[in-house]
Order: structure tokens, then C-alpha cells, then sequence
């Protein structure tokens, strides 16, 4: 991590001594060298090895073995105390560490009076959400979607965490008959539109609840400039404003056609220009194309990470852009650090050991222009942005709704709990012995045993009055499956505040792998999982969420059903655990109920004769896309079910 007491006090001294050493050499070699004694230079030189030797490696190595090992801690705890400090700057981990009293004293009261927290809850994991996305919202074969985000919204008035994902356009899934130059440059040149649903919200058949979806998007957010230009997955050139109108969107039996209106784009008004960029993609179509005029523009560098790679190459950039509607508007919001791999007396990870992210990007999925904004003047970005002055922006010149959609990136996070997890010891002793050290828990995702992620919730911190939004992650001590404490990571008003909230040490708080066991004990929800495996179903655990509520801890396991082969996982029961008592319902609220009040009755609640025709249409149009998959196992199960709501339709409409 950085000099020890032996480089300290032996190495550096003898380092000293061999540049004055070395430098007298000079002199008589040049004097040895004037008197034509050219005999003696190699004693010189053997003299000035020897003591190179004796006083960087020989001399250190015996200090080392008899002196600094014997009594190590005393020696060298001055600066195991720097490495501590030090590599807590270095990755930012200035964390404000809280108690938390860890009491079981939750009730209904409490839940009701929490909502903006239970109304939050993530029971959609965004695996298996995206497998539901993708079955329900692609459209078309050439479109695609990438990834889920996790992101917050005022949804009717309500502070509200959402997943999002891009309705992109892929030129891969083209046809081999479609894959045209024209097609591939000209007529397909952009995705559409983005899916959201809130992370609870469930549908009657066990599916995501979504607040906007389709092509055009309609829902409760607006979307004014729904095309994507600009994606992850954009890594072809197209030319705009041509003779040849794009396509724009399905329609029917049919498609809508568009002319490009925006300012993305390099003009392609002059031969010159063409001339060049045909050498450059070596493709002569720029040259023979008669679709092309001096009004248009040729898109390149599409791929946003690609694109602000081109622009900033000297900044690390997170693995996962995500998208958000602004102002009507689409925006791929990309966080960017800057990093060292030689900080002194700061550990490595694994290949630098400096971190921070001071950059937060935006980039238009419609025009492709893109603002750095900068958040956090740090050493690094100070003289990045002294070298390029015109390059990054003032985060005060950042608009209030972009300020909203920013958040803790997971990246960074990672980096900074795994660190953190050895470096949180004040005590230079307690560090060397390694006394408390932490480890990230881990947790069953489906059938695996998995490494916690960070996840992103809608909490109220203790002593706060109103739910924020916050990035967070639980720790246990080494070896041991209890929680000690967690680490949460603000998004909101005090956007980049760490804290810590620690447990009482002699209580026990159950860990992840705990609650996990606990549910594979209990008789009820192992027979039932052994059912639905026997009728040709696979169980799919979801993340395991530690919820912090006032002065205690609730844990939520989503369960998803997918039959073997079917492609859309649906939710089919969430598990609520708190203190020793555990409950699996089909909803949240259910479970909650449960747990905290009164046992929920097994028979179903009675449905409007309005929902039952809702889920009839619903299940009648999965059916139906399983068949065109040719899933008839998944076919077959949509219609028993649809069969189970027809004999409810017909109870309900004879009362």
C-alpha cells in the first residue's frame, strides 16, 4: 500500500547515500577518465554495485527479519494507521457511521405509516423482468430490448421507483433478405420508445403492471421524442434527411414512415465529405447513392458508450447507461470516474486504487448531443477540466429534472462496500489483526448461491420524515451469516452522503443465507415448491431485499413460475420475513397481512366481473404467444388457467 518502517528509515536513508555515492563516482570517473586511468573504472563500478546491494536489498532484508517482524505492530503501526486513512480518501469513504437499534417492535401501525417505503418495495427482480419485457413489449422481431434500470418517478402524484428499459431497434434481427445496404443505412435507423412499470405493481395473471408501454409509448409518463438514434446497441452509421424516408414505427398491417428532423449528424454537403467517408467505412454506396443530398447527415459513433469514449477518452465509464424521460424527452445518463493506480498508501482494486465519479453524462437519444456534467471538483477532474475548458459543464447549469434522475452508480459502490468491508477498523491494531472484518452476504438466486448486489430502494432513513432514494447493501462479520450492518448511499437532496448503520453487537440480526434457510425449512413453501417442479414449472427465486423500517429489518423474497421452456416468468408469490415469523402470499400486502395482522383467508378475493375479462384477455393473449413460440407446455398452461377464470366469470355474473 505505501512505504513500510524499513523503507522508511533503511531505504530511502540508503537511497540517499547511493544518488551522493553515485554522483562522487561521477566526478572520479571523470577525473580517472582525464588522467587516462581507464584500469580503475570497473572497481568503481563493482564498489558502487556492491553497496547498492548491502544497502537497498541486504541491509533492509536483515532490519526487516531481526528488527520490524519481532515487533511488527509497534514498528509499523504508524503506518498501517496512513493505509487506513489514506485508501479511505482515496475511494472517497468519508462514511457517517449511525447506530441502529435493530428492535422488533414493527406492527400494522408502523407498516401503514411507512408506505412510501412498503409502496416501494422491489418485488421485480430485474431478470426475470427482463425476460417478461421482452415478451411483451419487442413488437417486432427487430426490436430489442437491452437491459432493466431501476429509476424514480412522481407517478399520480406519488414518489415512485420504477423499472425502465429502451424499445431499441437491432439491424442483427433483420431478415437475411432485409439486410440491404438501404435497409441496414437509410430505412432502419432508429428504436423507439422506452416500457416502465413500478417494482410492485403486479398484475391479476402475475405479471409486470406497466405505466407505459406499446408503439407509440402511451402511459403516464410523457414521451414527446420517443425515437432512439442513439443506444447501446447502435454501432452502425445511417444517413438522415434523404430522399429515402425512414421507418418509424408498426402500425397495423403497415408502418409509418419519418423524415429525420433534429441536428444530429455530420452534413454530408460536399463530395469531399462523402469522399472521406466512404474511404473511411470503405463502402462507395456514400459516392453511387443518388438517395443522398447536400441536406444529409451521417450518424456515427451511435453507441453511446462508444460515443463519449470518443469524446472523453480519458475517463472510465460504468458498465450500465440507463434511460430516462425528461421534460418529454429521452436521455441515456452515463456516470464516469476518474482513477490513479499509484495513490500513495491506498490498496488496490485491483488495478487502481483512486476512484471517483465527477461526471455524470447525458446524452439525447434523438439528437446525440451529450453534456458532461461536472458534480464533484476533484483533484483529477480539476486539471481535466483545465486542459479542456470548453468540454464540461457546471452541475449548476444542470436543470432540476436532470438533477432528479441521477443517482449512486452500482459500479462504484461495489468498489467502495468491498473495500470498505476491511477498511471501516479505526484501530491500526484492530486492523492488523483483522479482528472485524466484513464480507459482502450472499443469497439463492433461483437455484445458485450468488453474491448479494447493491440495490437501489425508497426508504425513510431513521430520524428523516419522508422517503428518499437510496442505493444499499448489508454486511456480515467473516465467516459468520449474521448482518452486522448496512451501507446506504443517498440519491436524493444530499446526493453522494455515505452511511453506515451498525447493529448492536451482541444482538443477533439474521443474514441473508439465514432468511434463506429459514424458507427452505419451512414444510409449507418446500411442498409447494416441489409441486409446481412436478408439474413441469421452474421456480425462480428473486433477490432477497433487507428493508430497514424505523428500528428494524424486513426481509422480501419475490418467487416467480416460469413453465419449462415458457419464455414470461410470472410472480407468483412473495415471502415476508420478520423475527421468526414467515408468510408466503401471492401479493405483498397479503404477506405483510400475514405476518403483522390478521391470517389472510386462502380463498381468492371476489373479482369484478371487469377484471375477470381483463385477465381473460390477458391469459387468451399468452396463450396465444406461446403457441407462436411453440411452447405448447406453456400453451397448455395458460389454458388450464384460463379455464380456472372462465368458471369464475360464470360464478361471478350468476350472483
Amino acid at each position: 500500500m505505501g512505504a513500510g518502517y524499513t523503507d522508511v528509515n533503511v531505504r530511502l536513508p540508503a537511497m540517499g547515500l547511493i544518488a551522493i555515492l553515485s554522483l562522487f563516482f561521477a566526478v572520479v570517473s571523470v577525473y580517472l577518465g582525464y588522467k587516462r586511468n581507464v584500469a580503475a573504472m570497473p572497481v568503481l563500478v563493482a564498489v558502487l554495485v556492491v553497496a547498492i546491494l548491502l544497502s537497498i536489498v541486504a541491509v533492509p532484508t536483515v532490519v526487516q527479519k531481526l528488527n520490524v517482524e519481532p515487533n511488527e505492530l509497534l514498528k509499523e503501526e504508524e503506518y498501517i494507521q496512513y493505509g487506513i486513512d489514506f485508501t479511505r480518501f482515496a475511494y472517497g469513504l468519508d462514511v457517517k457511521k449511525m447506530y441502529y437499534s435493530a428492535e422488533n417492535n414493527l406492527s400494522v401501525d408502523t407498516i401503514e405509516r411507512n408506505r412510501g417505503t412498503i409502496d416501494n418495495i422491489r418485488i421485480w427482480d430485474h431478470r426475470p423482468l427482463l425476460s417478461v419485457y421482452r415478451q411483451m413489449q419487442q413488437i417486432r422481431t427487430y426490436y430489442f430490448i437491452n437491459d432493466v434500470d431501476v429509476d424514480r418517478y412522481y407517478i399520480d402524484g406519488r414518489y415512485t421507483q420504477i423499472m425502465i428499459t429502451a424499445r431499441e431497434l437491432s439491424i442483427d434481427l433483420l431478415s437475411p433478405r432485409a439486410k440491404t445496404w438501404l435497409n441496414e443505412h437509410l430505412i432502419f435507423t432508429h428504436g423507439y420508445g422506452v416500457v416502465a412499470s413500478p417494482v410492485n405493481s403486479v398484475t391479476k395473471v402475475g405479471l409486470a403492471d406497466l405505466i407505459v408501454e406499446d408503439i407509440p409509448p402511451k402511459g403516464k409518463i410523457a414521451i414527446e421524442r420517443p425515437e432512439i438514434y442513439y443506444g447501446e446497441l447502435t454501432t452502425n452509421y445511417v444517413i438522415v434527411k434523404t430522399k429515402q424516408k425512414e421507418f418509424d414505427y408498426p402500425l397495423g398491417e403497415g408502418n409509418v414512415l419519418t423524415t429525420y428532423n433534429g441536428s444530429g449528424g455530420v452534413k454530408l454537403d460536399s463530395y469531399f465529405k462523402k469522399l472521406i467517408y466512404a474511404i473511411k467505412f470503405a463502402d462507395v454506396s456514400f459516392l453511387l447513392s443518388d438517395y443522398i443530398t447536400t441536406e444529409s447527415s451521417l450518424m456515427l459513433h451511435r453507441n453511446v458508450i462508444d460515443r463519449v469514449s470518443t469524446i472523453a477518452p480519458f475517463l472510465v465509464y460504468d458498465r450500465d447507461p440507463y434511460i430516462a424521460v425528461i421534460d418529454g424527452k429521452q436521455y441515456w445518463i452515463i456516470d464516469s470516474y476518474t482513477t490513479l493506480d499509484k495513490f500513495p498508501y491506498s490498496a488496490r482494486y485491483p488495478t487502481f486504487n483512486y476512484i471517483r465519479n465527477p461526471v455524470k453524462i447525458f446524452v439525447d437519444t434523438y439528437n446525440g448531443t451529450t453534456e458532461l456534467y461536472v458534480i464533484q471538483e476533484e483533484p483529477v477532474i480539476k486539471v481535466l477540466m483545465k486542459a479542456f475548458p470548453d468540454l464540461f459543464v457546471s452541475a449548476d447549469k444542470m436543470s432540476e429534472e436532470e438533477r432528479a434522475h441521477i443517482r449512486y452508480p452500482i459500479d462504484l459502490f461495489e468498489v467502495q462496500a468491498h473495500v470498505y468491508a476491511t477498511f471501516h477498523m479505526d484501530d491500526a491494531k484492530t486492523f492488523y489483526n483483522r479482528e472485524d472484518v466484513w464480507v459482502i452476504p450472499q443469497e439463492i438466486l433461483e437455484d445458485e448461491r450468488v453474491q448479494m448486489e447493491p440495490y437501489y430502494v425508497i426508504l425513510t432513513l431513521p430520524g428523516n420524515d419522508k422517503p428518499e432514494f437510496l442505493l444499499m447493501l448489508p454486511f456480515t462479520p467473516k465467516g459468520r451469516d449474521n448482518i452486522i450492518a448496512w451501507l446506504a448511499a443517498r440519491c436524493d437532496e444530499e446526493y453522494g452522503e455515505l452511511r453506515l448503520y451498525e447493529f448492536p453487537k451482541g444482538q443477533l440480526i439474521y443474514g441473508p443465507m439465514q432468511i434463506e434457510a429459514r424458507i427452505d425449512q419451512n414444510a409449507e413453501i418446500s411442498q409447494l415448491f416441489t409441486l409446481w417442479g412436478q408439474v413441469g414449472s421452474k421456480v425462480i427465486r428473486g433477490n432477497l431485499l433487507v428493508i430497514p423500517i424505523e428500528n428494524s429489518i424486513l426481509y422480501i423474497e419475490p418467487i416467480y413460475l416460469r413453465a419449462v421452456n415458457a419464455q414470461i416468468p410470472e410472480l407468483r408469490g412473495v415471502i415476508v420475513v420478520y423475527s421468526d415469523v414467515l408468510a408466503m402470499r401471492p401479493t405483498l400486502d397479503e404477506a405483510l397481512i400475514a405476518v403483522f395482522g390478521e391470517e389472510v383467508p386462502e380463498i381468492v378475493e371476489e373479482e369484478s366481473v371487469k377484471d375477470l375479462v381483463r385477465q381473460l384477455v390477458e391469459l387468451y393473449n399468452r396463450a396465444r404467444e406461446e403457441a407462436g413460440a411453440g411452447n405448447w407446455t406453456g400453451f397448455g398452461e395458460y389454458i388450464e388457467r384460463l379455464g380456472d377464470t372462465i368458471s369464475k366469470l360464470n360464478q361471478t355474473a350468476g350472483r
